[in-house]
């Protein structure tokens, strides 16, 4: 009996945690948790780029990111004029050896905010978000610290109790104190959650879905309720708006999941689609700045004007 005792405290534990870490919190929704640990350091992800005001023309866009020996992600932006994205297709082109040193020191909100989000839905990697973030006077609250140290104190100690007391019955045990006010206090702390709520994030209802919206104060971000996948984040001030929306998300190489769509709403209100063509994520040698120094040398290449691309 007091073996079934002891497993179903073990169960009763287990509930717990499961049930307070249902809350999301800022770093595991920006973790992209969701997304399956990627299979390589070389990632390429397509993208065709169309704007609502000219629907006639398309830019196609290849971001290859990588692991760069100093910890640095490193990124090659090509952009083609064709959906092929042949070399002779290649219109303008950028190397940027630290992706998340560009979109802190990044001036514009577009660029920023857009290619924080994109790190995250690439790579898995919440810090360009947080640059994004931080950068607006907002730092997320770490998950570690909303722990709760002291119930998690108290299933260590009784876990302890149950290797090194085998077949001794609960005397002793740090959920079976003698004293009755003790008693209360511990049943009490074993109930109380595993993590503090977050007092940024709560559940809403939008556009008949429910998602969990995360408050920013200059920013709201916005996740799927079941599978937190990244849905939107809308920034405004007294002087413009700029929002990026994600939906439509697939296995695009089989493993890894990326949004089909992602619509942006520029600062100056100006409409766009960006779709994802494809993506690929293997294990190389090789590095963007050496695909960067091969085409580099091709003559006519120009600098690429939208406000919220690199």
């Amino acid at each position: 009996m007091k073996k079934i005792i002891a497993l179903l405290i073990l169960m009763l534990s287990l509930i717990s945690f499961q049930l307070s870490a249902s809350v999301p919190t800022e770093e595991g929704l920006l973790r992209n948790l969701n997304n399956s640990d990627l299979p390589g350091n070389f990632i390429t992800v397509k993208f065709m780029l169309q704007s609502l005001a000219e629907p006639d023309k398309q830019d196609f866009i290849k971001m290859q990111m990588a692991e760069e020996g100093n910890g640095n992600l490193s990124l090659l932006q090509s952009i083609y004029s064709n959906g092929q994205m042949l070399t002779s297709q290649l219109k303008s082109m950028k190397f940027i050896p630290d992706l998340l040193g560009q979109i802190r020191k990044e001036k514009s909100i577009e660029k920023s905010m857009l290619y924080g989000v994109l790190m995250m839905l690439a790579t898995n990697k919440s810090s360009g978000v947080e640059a994004f973030l931080e950068k607006n006077g907002v730092s997320i609250t770490r998950s570690k610290s909303m722990l709760n140290e002291d119930k998690m104190r108290l299933l260590r100690s009784y876990r302890s109790h149950l290797v090194n007391n085998k077949g001794k019955g609960d005397a002793g045990s740090p959920l079976n104190p003698e004293d009755p006010g003790a008693k209360n206090r511990v049943l009490e702390l074993f109930r109380s959650n595993t993590f503090t709520s977050a007092k940024n994030i709560e559940l809403v209802k939008k556009e008949n879905e429910f998602m969990w919206k995360v408050d920013w104060k200059f920013a709201q971000g916005y996740f799927s309720n079941e599978e937190r996948q990244f849905r939107a984040i809308d920034y405004v001030n007294s002087e413009t708006q700029v929002k990026v929306e994600a939906s439509q998300y697939l296995l695009f190489n089989g493993t890894n999941e990326l949004p089909k769509f992602i619509n942006l709403k520029d600062s100056m209100g100006q409409l766009y689609v960006i779709q994802t063509l494809g993506e690929e994520v293997k294990r190389v040698d090789k590095k963007p700045i050496e695909y960067y120094e091969e085409l580099k040398k091709i003559p006519g290449l120009t600098e690429y004007t939208h406000s919220f691309i690199f």
